[in-house]
């Protein structure tokens, strides 16, 4: 387990789990059940008209720095959730007397699905951990930031993401047009911090040719 990127609003974590714990919680993700988004209802607006379909399983609710009592069956969580915990108290992003808990669930990402520009603003931070066993360069499906706070002046902070014109928030990322990407490395855990001044993010869309994507993704209250 190493810190492979400090910044200032974004952490990333490789080599999480052993080899073992990693392939024990590899094969456990392929008996997990999993519906398409667009089945649950009410469309969450976060999600583009373009972003494609996305498989998801049940939320699983764990207080940070504790293991959750888990059905014997989702025993292979329990490394994840214990490590992720200690990783996420060890970013300094988030104060445990401040915060109520952690919400995780495991998402599939087929090929040619991503996720547009947005913030966490909802949240006090995020963090995704990725669950395939094998990823090419080749494939997209990268995980995309800019640095908020270098990005939304005081004059600008109330640019809130739109549903159907995002027009105002791309020319906020524009006026300095970079940022960082990070693969979707297997085993790996990218942190970061929410609220009004955390990142902006965004998943780029992944090839036709790739595999599917698989993570888990969760939110810090």
């Amino acid at each position: 387990m190493r810190l492979t990127v400090d910044a200032k609003n974004t952490k990333v974590f490789d080599d999480v789990l052993t080899e073992e714990e990693f392939q024990t919680l590899f094969d456990y993700y392929n008996r997990i059940p999993l519906v398409f988004k667009q089945v649950q209802g009410e469309w969450n607006k976060v999600w583009s008209l373009s972003d494609g379909n996305i498989l998801v399983g049940r939320e699983i609710l764990f207080p940070i720095g504790k293991t959750p009592p888990l059905h014997p069956e989702d025993s292979a969580m329990i490394p994840m959730i214990e490590k992720i915990s200690e990783l996420l108290l060890s970013t300094g992003f988030f104060n445990l007397d401040e915060i109520g808990g952690a919400i995780m669930t495991p998402f599939c990402w087929p090929p040619g699905t991503g996720l547009s520009w947005h913030n966490d603003s909802n949240y006090t931070g995020a963090f995704t951990f990725y669950t395939h066993n094998y990823w090419s360069p080749e494939w997209g499906g990268e995980f995309l930031t800019v640095e908020a706070d270098d990005y939304i002046i005081d004059n600008k902070k109330d640019i809130n993401w739109k549903v159907f014109d995002n027009q105002e928030l791309y020319d906020v990322i524009m006026e300095k047009g970079i940022g960082h990407f990070f693969h979707p490395k297997p085993n790996r855990l990218i942190v970061n911090r929410g609220g009004e001044r955390g990142i902006l993010h965004k998943v780029s869309k992944s090839t036709i040719d790739s595999r599917a994507r698989l993570t888990f993704q969760g939110f810090i209250k």
